[in-house]
């Protein structure tokens, strides 16, 4: 297992527990990119994103799944089957942010090496640098794919949320989400 410094300091080890953690909703949520440098990130690679409301039709693609594949009644076999459609996705998602993080640091490990080899006039600088796009590529793909299964798991995630709690699905609504986060849900909208 890796170790790293932490950050601004020079004695502080810091072995990173989610590289062996099991996969949860909250450990995937905590190893997701960033969703603000995804779309500069494939621009600058020319890779393509999926369309902005990716997640919104996997929420209603979900929700329309359980509605006509899963018992309706309460108890164990509809929990198996609710866990039995997130949990994979939830795994594939982990395992993406994984290899994600894992050639991200590889790529800054490179960029560090290319940094130190012009400082001292290094002959290699072509293969040092043809390597260093190489690592940077590889790390743009997999943070585009790391992003995809982690808005596909957070769209099945709200669907299964939803059946377990009992509500009926509706659509997402960033308006009334809104409310509810800033108003706690008891200001109605003009």
């Amino acid at each position: 297992m890796a170790s790293d410094r932490l950050a601004g300091t020079y004695n502080v080890i810091r072995f990173p527990i989610e590289e062996r953690a099991r996969p949860t909703l909250g450990l995937m949520r905590e190893l997701a990119p960033d969703v603000r440098g995804i779309e500069l990130t494939a621009e600058a690679f020319g890779l393509p994103l999926p369309p902005v409301d990716f997640r919104h039709r996997v929420d209603g693609e979900a929700a329309e799944y359980v509605m006509n594949h899963i018992d309706a009644g309460p108890g164990a076999a509809r929990d198996a089957a609710l866990r039995a459609l997130l949990d994979p996705l939830v795994v594939g998602a982990v395992a993406a942010s994984r290899a994600w993080r894992r050639a991200a640091t590889a790529a800054a490990d490179a960029r560090r090496r290319v940094a130190q080899a012009r400082t001292e006039g290094s002959y290699w600088m072509e293969a040092l640098e043809q390597r260093l796009n190489e690592l940077e590529r590889e790390a743009a793909d997999l943070l585009v794919d790391a992003y995809v299964r982690n808005e596909e798991a957070e769209g099945v995630a709200r669907a299964v949320r939803l059946a377990r709690s009992g509500q009926a699905w509706a659509p997402y609504d960033v308006q009334q989400e809104a409310e509810a986060l800033f108003f706690g849900g008891d200001r109605k909208s003009a």
